[in-house]
């Protein structure tokens, strides 16, 4: 995209504040978008801040991490759903697939404080009667006038009571809180690309078998457990593949991921992490597939670019 289109992207209009609570978030410091405003219909322009020393998504090797790029999108889906198309609170929004790619050179952590812009363009949009019921989202990420990224979703939007019925007794987060199996222990830190043991969701199988691991969920921690909930959170899931790319790939940076979120992975029962041989893609870069399997059944993929 050129300059000069960035410059009428970016032209100024009447922005919306973005409320905390329209992006799910308790802690404040970890809203990452600040306002909002439709281009046209189906067109936004997000606007939002990247804290450069984040306490769990830390700049590397000199760039900002690029899960503050799937953060964002994340952060976006309950924005526009409570937003734009007048979603209730009680509401709950789940992602069905996401895929983002990042630019290195563009994604550099400079001196200047510099804007982050998220241009989005929605389609596919649904609806049961008059109730918002999901969308897909293309979304182009950028730092300063830098395109420094992209990314694409589908995600689905449930009424509480649909959920419920959904959910079963899962519904009740703080039962499924309460039920969750205790945090094993963490594998080598600096094995996934991670200075702190409190910041490892990823746990040894018996035997030590390559490529597989156990999800380590701790609901404890402040980032990823942010407020209560009754499933293992997307970002956990992201996570996990990022750090199981990371522990087969050895001194890899992540550029990219394709997900495909099939069911709820549920606190209560164990879920294995499969990760396998870093494979080329034909453009200099590595494919690594992981996935995550519970009850027999994979529940989640991803295949990562390093």
């Amino acid at each position: 995209m050129s300059v000069s289109v960035l410059s009428r992207e970016f032209q100024p209009v009447q922005q919306s504040q973005v409320h905390q609570w329209q992006v799910h978030k308790l802690r404040s410091e970890e809203v990452l978008l600040t306002a909002w405003a439709e281009r046209s219909p189906g067109r936004y322009v997000l606007t939002g801040r990247w804290p450069r020393g984040h306490a769990f998504y830390r700049p590397t090797r000199g760039a900002y991490d690029p899960m503050l790029l799937a953060e964002s999108v994340r952060q976006t889906v309950p924005l526009l759903s409570h937003a734009v198309h007048d979603v209730p609170r009680a509401y709950k929004q789940a992602w069905e697939h996401f895929s983002f790619s990042v630019d290195p050179l563009a994604s550099l952590v400079t001196t200047v404080d510099e804007a982050v812009r998220l241009v989005v363009t929605c389609s596919d949009v649904v609806r049961r009667g008059s109730r918002f019921a999901g969308m897909t989202m293309d979304i182009d990420v950028h730092l300063g006038e830098r395109l420094m990224g992209s990314a694409h979703t589908r995600f689905n939007n449930q009424p509480a009571a649909v959920y419920r019925r959904l959910r079963g007794s899962y519904a009740d987060a703080e039962a499924a809180l309460a039920n969750c199996l205790p945090a094993g222990p963490p594998v080598d830190p600096h094995r996934v690309d991670r200075t702190s043991p409190d910041d490892v969701v990823l746990s040894p199988v018996a035997g030590g078998r390559p490529g597989r691991w156990m999800l380590r969920v701790d609901p404890a921690h402040p980032v990823l457990f942010d407020h209560a909930v009754d499933h293992a959170p997307g970002m956990l899931l992201l996570e996990a593949a990022r750090q199981a790319a990371h522990a087969v790939g050895g001194s890899a940076t992540v550029f990219g991921m394709r997900t495909h979120f099939a069911r709820y992975v549920e606190l209560d029962a164990p879920a294995v992490v499969v990760a396998g041989e870093p494979v080329p893609d034909g453009t200099g870069r590595r494919r690594v597939d992981v996935s995550v399997e519970q009850h027999g059944v994979r529940v989640f993929t991803s295949e990562v670019t390093i």
